[in-house]
């Protein structure tokens, strides 16, 4: 049976309330809870965030840092690297294992603000370098020796641009992604844009991957039910078990693929979901030994 904890990000449900997110995944069977910081303070607030942990007896194990640079509330959020440190210190506040770290994006991508262009995403404007050398000078591992988090780098998706398939990210291959820092989040969805199984890079990162984002790619869309895709998501989890991945595999998906406007479509395609991961990392299928 897989060491691996299954738990769910409020990043799936982020157009509802923190807590309505601890109350589903607490009633779907869910292990735990990766929190996506955003511009509402309750999924940065310590004190509360802790107290919806008690309340649905759901632990906090991943932070994910904010996508927008308006994060009303923390000191230093006016840079990426700012917003980075103060996720870092909310997971220790919280006792996170991990905190999950976007790759940078390329200088031309953030040279100016373009505001909701590309898949429906804030884009921060700015001269953005600052990731890139945070990564290259160093910095990152000697943030890392400081603190018992896990920074997890996650690669990113291939966007479509002008009519064109555009890599806006750095280190973007699973050959560069999988030995750029000890500690990588391992994102299924954006892998699926590249049309390549999430299982190669799983295979070259190895030990490095402390964190998944499961969630399946169909017809173009990202972030769809794990079950439901071009992806075999069920052999990737299997995989997991056979390399006694002991880490978290975060259920991330877009709220329309959970139905959200409506309670109870959301409450059954969240209870599939989770039966669908446990049957397959229970390390049996259909009662066979793998």
């Amino acid at each position: 049976m897989s060491k691996a904890r299954l738990i769910f990000s409020t990043g799936s449900l982020w157009l509802t309330d923190t807590a309505y997110s601890f109350e589903l995944a607490a009633e779907a069977g869910f292990d735990g809870i990766e929190i996506m910081c955003d511009q509402r303070f309750t999924t940065r607030n310590p004190d509360y965030l802790l107290s919806l942990a008690e309340r649905y007896q759901l632990p906090i194990l991943a932070v994910h840092t904010p996508f927008s640079d308006d994060v009303p509330g923390w000191g230093k959020n006016s840079t990426e690297l700012g917003r980075v440190t103060s996720s870092v210190q909310l997971a220790e506040q919280i006792g996170a294992e991990v905190v999950v770290v976007h790759l940078p994006m390329k200088l031309w991508y953030r040279s100016f603000k373009v505001g909701r262009l590309l898949q429906g995403q804030y884009l921060a404007g700015g001269v953005f370098r600052e990731i890139k050398e945070w990564i290259e000078q160093g910095t990152l591992k000697t943030m890392q020796a400081q603190t018992p988090v896990k920074i997890a780098i996650e690669n990113m998706p291939i966007s479509e641009f002008l009519g064109r398939s555009v890599d806006f990210a750095n280190w973007n291959t699973p050959q560069a992604w999988s030995s750029i820092h000890d500690h990588l989040t391992l994102d299924t969805t954006h892998w699926g844009t590249f049309n390549i199984d999430p299982i190669e890079p799983l295979r070259m990162a190895g030990e490095r991957v402390a964190h998944i984002h499961l969630s399946n790619y169909k017809n173009k869309r990202e972030h769809r039910l794990p079950q439901d895709g071009e992806l075999s998501l069920g052999a990737f989890l299997q995989e997991l078990v056979k390399m006694d991945f002991g880490g978290t595999v975060s259920v991330e998906l877009h709220p329309d693929a959970l139905a959200f406007e409506n309670p109870t479509a959301t409450r059954r395609k969240m209870a599939e979901t989770v039966a669908f991961c446990r049957q397959h990392l229970q390390g049996t299928i259909e009662g066979t030994p793998l």
